[in-house]
């Protein structure tokens, strides 16, 4: 420890000291002059990435005219230089604030920047705002959000100016919590946009087709899974939620309801308990229950499978007039599908399971799941811009009202204090 009476000037001397004879990995890099002015001017462009400038542009900028002062001066403005960097490349690369820390629902890992690979692309010569601007998401709607966060910047007589600001800023931070790559051939379900879009590859045109998701009180997760297989005539296990809260009462209530809709009653020996002889009022419900398969299922004729922890799963549904809806946020998560034969035949690929295929099979009423040849990743996001047929932004419903608390975040983190960022926090996963 630093004698209590020790003064600052003899303190920053031996932190340099300390620095100095650290070992390499740990020391920070020496800044010229040229990469200091180019990574001030990144960091003072943020807000063209819907960021805030980063606090920790002061520092850099408090001690860049002691550059040629010394050992000292010099040492605490490569470190500030460092942070500030270090700030930049992971707001970049993986989004400025956690989506845990604003309720966003948010399953899907987030990149993680490589920091030795970054420093190593400094050292061979390539700017900072180069190797800063390479960690951004490469989309085309990412940067037609950025191009129309700019035009507004511009216009301060728009039409709802500040709201779309906002919207605009929430969205390309989610945009950068994705991955960086995904694969071509992929399935994308657009909440807010109540779209399910299949992304065939080799060039071939996405498919595009309309869905029911999550109603407000039970939202649909944002997460990725992978889809493996497709069910004809599925049978449907209510999950506790629903099984509890909804059937059980009402099968309680009438218990001719539950065969009438389908309902079997499965005891601990895996067994159908014959509808009579199911006692509906016991507590805890002893037995299973299941849906048969029909047209009365509330999965439908068909079920997407993809494994995934929130049970939730692309499907057909019996209602199909909810598809006249302008406001489809009415499901208890899952997602239904419109025109679910012809997106099974299109992910199945196989002259086997054409449409038509797939419809005699519906009409014979039997359970059978169809491996894929090849699984595709799924990708459930929730998106409140989008792009229309000419690649303009089109501004959705914020149906779960999750925007302002992501503008809020972003917000807070331009207004965090220099001493905030030499914790570790900000260089954690």
């Amino acid at each position: 420890m630093f004698p209590a009476r020790m003064g600052k000037f003899w303190i920053s001397v031996l932190a340099a000291m300390a620095a100095l004879a650290a070992p390499e990995s740990t020391a920070a890099r020496t800044w010229s002059a040229a990469e200091l002015a180019d990574l001030e001017l990144a960091a003072e462009t943020a807000p063209r990435e819907g960021l805030p400038v980063p606090a920790a542009l002061s520092r850099v900028a408090e001690r860049g005219h002691l550059h040629n002062l010394g050992l000292v001066a010099a040492a605490e403005l490569d470190a500030a230089a460092d942070a500030l960097f270090r700030e930049m490349a992971y707001a970049y690369a993986r989004g400025a604030i956690d989506p845990g820390a604003v309720g966003a629902d948010w399953h899907i890992p987030r990149p993680e920047p490589n920091m030795a690979d970054l420093e190593q692309a400094l050292d061979g010569g390539w700017r900072p705002s180069m190797v800063l601007a390479g960690l951004l998401p490469a989309s085309p709607e990412y940067r037609a959000l950025r191009d129309a966060l700019a035009a507004l910047e511009a216009d301060e007589n728009a039409s709802g100016r500040a709201a779309r600001l906002a919207q605009l800023r929430a969205n390309m931070e989610r945009w950068r919590w994705l991955p960086r790559e995904t694969p071509p051939e992929r399935l994308e379900v657009r909440i807010a946009q109540y779209e399910v879009i299949f992304h065939r590859g080799g060039g071939a045109p996405a498919m595009t087709h309309n869905v029911i998701v999550g109603a407000r009180s039970t939202p649909t997760p944002v997460f990725a899974a992978t889809l493996q297989s497709v069910t004809v005539n599925p049978y449907w296990t209510p999950p506790s939620s629903i099984l509890l809260n909804e059937l059980l009462p009402r099968f309680r209530r009438n218990p001719n309801a539950a065969a009438r809709e389908g309902y079997e009653a499965i005891d601990g020996n895996g067994q159908v308990v014959a509808p009579g002889a199911v006692n509906w009022s016991a507590r805890p419900f002893p037995y299973q229950l299941r849906q048969t398969p029909g047209a009365h299922n509330a999965l439908g004729q068909i079920r997407f499978n993809l494994p995934n922890p929130f049970a939730v799963y692309l499907h057909d549904t019996p209602s199909k007039r909810l598809f006249e809806r302008a406001n489809r946020a009415l499901s208890h998560g899952c997602i239904r599908v419109q025109s679910p034969t012809e997106l099974a035949a299109a992910v199945l690929n196989d002259r086997n399971w054409s449409r038509e295929a797939l419809e005699a099979a519906m009409s014979q009423g039997a359970s059978q799941t169809i491996p894929l040849g090849a699984p595709i990743p799924v990708y459930v996001l929730y998106f409140t811009t989008a792009l229309d047929q000419s690649g303009q932004v089109v501004y959705l419903d914020d149906i779960y009202r999750r925007d302002r608390a992501v503008v809020a975040a972003l917000d807070r983190y331009a207004a965090r204090s220099v001493a905030s960022l030499e914790r570790s926090e900000l260089c954690s996963p």
